[in-house]
């Protein structure tokens, strides 16, 4: 049998790492098996190259990372164990091989300081990828091939049901099953982006379309002038962290604990702003120890069974069923945190237990700074109408310090970062209302997919808390400033022009324009040469639901549920061809996440299913997909 990978990111490893163990324990091995992995960047993709820059770094931290799987898993495979990147970067073996690559010695010896709850380099990731992929080589059967083609993908045609070309612009060649493990992928420009590229053309300016940042040349940039940012999320920090201390500035810590930024002279006048106006949240230095995931105490499955109506949850119910799980961490926390006379335990059992909630909040006289405001915590500076600029710095930093004091107290005594890692804890059960259609079509495509993910990125998405504290002592320093909320962005006499006109009449001009934002997984935008061709052939189409009796897209490719076969543009599944990863971000949820060890985790579980299905055996039951 021949089975083509195409993506060699994580998935693209973690169904090689199947493949090969299925086969070897689960199979008689009769038939030979011949695994061949596509990517033009090689093993590790596109995200997690080694050759970025090393200021890059994750957004996971080195001990909730792993390639190998474990007993929490759902699987039918014999358990992979391994090494967590973590465990990893501390062997010996790690620092032969980072060699072995080309890393250099300063990046290795750093390796050695990196704690678990540390958030490590991306080309450590990279390496670690690699070094996975290069103990499986050394594991093979000896009638198993296992190899990488850097190469790209450009077009899959049926020749047969158990045959599909794959074709490369080199070559082509047939296999028996193929899977496409795809990672993040560029989209074509939209209308307005579109006429700011031409524009920037036509009048000799710079313009930065969304991409991944460390594809991103930014060295030509010019120190000292000025250089618009659209955008305030990851990229945004990550474009900072290149432009600030990848041009040799420096952070010194006082001894106040406060950060200072020392400029190298090279850095550009950076000026920054988004719709939302503000960062996001940071993440909160990590106390979880092994596999542990706070689970749900009120949006539980008994309580989302108990609320619906029709088969559906209301998707108010949803909120109203979350934010009793969040109330309930922060109080309790909040009053470990600074209510030295109150006692926590005996608030979480009189909260659990009451049918008026908040009577049991206002008993316990909490401060009205101290309140828990959901609309607050989405929006904090909602109630700020005309402010000048110079005003938005001050009172960004201010906010900027605070949530970097309580992400620093850790993931779980911060009252407010605490909370909101519930966010990320709770993503099985997210992903388990989004498996079961449990909202209805109009509630999940405007409310979950709108309003409560672009909330939940915002709130438990954002970049390590190192990153907050370093970008308040840019603001102070006056390297970075960020424009009040509602940015808006024109071309105009032959500069790219910036202001937020509902906040003030402060007006910014540049001749660069970066647009600090990763493409959406869009499959009707997409600019893969090989989803383009698929989609031109109807291999693949767009799925969508009834809205209001019209069809709405949800920007996914459509599949099989239960086994993640493409269907064509009729609806008839693929029957040799397997798609997983982010083009599914539409009808799944979220899709980016790394494999994490000791949780059950999806990727694995997909990882399983998967290789099962294309080797003909029984695979698990209630397996989540991802």
């Amino acid at each position: 049998m021949k089975i083509a990978i195409v993506g060699a990111g994580p998935r693209g490893v973690l169904v090689a790492s199947s493949l090969l163990n299925q086969y070897k324990h689960r199979t008689n091995q009769s038939e030979k098996l011949e695994i061949k992995l596509y990517d033009p960047y090689g093993i590790g993709g596109r995200v997690w190259r080694t050759d970025q820059w090393e200021g890059l770094i994750m957004n996971s931290p080195a001990d909730q990372v792993s390639l190998f799987t474990d007993s929490s898993v759902n699987t039918k495979a014999t358990i992979f164990d391994g090494p967590s990147l973590y465990e990893w970067l501390a062997t010996d073996e790690s620092e032969s091989f980072m060699k072995e690559i080309g890393f250099e010695e300063t990046t290795i010896w750093g390796t050695k300081v990196i704690k678990g709850n540390e958030y490590p380099a991306r080309i450590l990731y990279g390496a670690y990828i690699q070094w996975v992929f290069k103990e499986l080589q050394t594991k093979v059967p000896h009638n198993v091939s296992l190899e990488v083609v850097k190469s790209q993908v450009i077009n899959l045609s049926n020749e047969t049901d158990d045959q599909v070309l794959v074709e490369t612009s080199e070559k082509s060649e047939v296999f028996n099953k193929v899977v496409m493990a795809l990672g993040q992928q560029d989209n074509y420009l939209n209308d307005e982006e579109q006429k700011l590229a031409s524009y920037a053309e036509e009048h000799d300016l710079t313009y930065l379309q969304p991409t991944h940042p460390g594809d991103v040349n930014v060295d030509d940039l010019p120190a000292g002038e000025p250089v618009l940012i659209r955008g305030l999320s990851l990229s945004f920090i990550d474009y900072v962290s290149e432009l600030t201390i990848g041009r040799g500035g420096r952070y010194i810590e006082n001894d106040d604990g406060n950060l200072f930024y020392q400029p190298s002279g090279r850095e550009p006048k950076i000026i920054a702003g988004s719709h939302h106006g503000m960062p996001y949240y940071p993440k909160p230095i990590s106390e979880k120890r092994y596999g542990e995931m706070l689970k749900p105490v009120f949006l539980t499955d008994e309580n989302i069974e108990n609320n619906l109506e029709n088969g559906k949850l209301p998707f108010e119910k949803f909120l109203d069923l979350l934010k009793l799980d969040l109330q309930l961490n922060y109080y309790t926390r909040l009053i470990d945190d600074a209510y030295p006379f109150k006692s926590a335990t005996e608030f979480k059992r009189a909260f659990i237990d009451a049918t008026d909630k908040q009577a049991v909040i206002d008993s316990y006289g909490f401060s009205e700074m101290d309140s828990f405001d959901w609309d607050y915590i989405n929006d904090p500076f909602k109630d700020v109408q005309m402010i000048s600029t110079t005003d938005y710095q001050m009172v960004l930093v201010d906010w900027l310090n605070s949530v970097y004091s309580d992400a620093m107290k850790g993931s779980k005594s911060g009252p407010i970062t605490s909370t909101l890692e519930l966010l990320r804890d709770y993503v099985p059960t997210f992903r388990k209302l989004v498996a079961e259609h449990r909202f209805s079509n109009d509630e999940f495509v405007r409310d979950f997919r709108g309003s409560f993910l672009r909330d939940r990125n915002f709130l438990a998405v954002g970049a390590p808390a190192l990153r907050t504290a370093q970008l308040s002592a840019l603001i102070r320093a006056g390297i970075v400033t960020v424009m009040a909320p509602g940015m808006e962005v024109k071309p105009k006499d032959g500069w790219f022009v910036a202001g937020s006109p509902k906040r003030n009449t402060d007006v910014f001009k540049s001749s660069v324009l970066i647009e600090a934002r990763v493409p959406k997984a869009d499959i009707e935008n997409t600019s893969n040469p090989l989803l383009e061709e698929l989609k031109r052939n109807a291999m693949i189409h767009e799925r969508s639901l009834k809205v209001r009796d019209e069809d709405t897209g949800l920007f996914a490719v459509d599949v099989n549920e239960d086994t993640d076969q493409m269907l064509t543009s009729t609806g008839t599944p693929q029957p040799s061809i397997y798609i997983w990863g982010v083009p599914l971000d539409g009808i799944r949820f979220a899709t980016t996440a790394s494999p994490r060890p000791g949780v059950n985790d999806p990727n694995f579980q997909t990882a399983d299913k998967l290789a099962g299905l294309m080797l003909g055996l029984e695979v698990a039951d209630d397996v989540r997909m991802m």
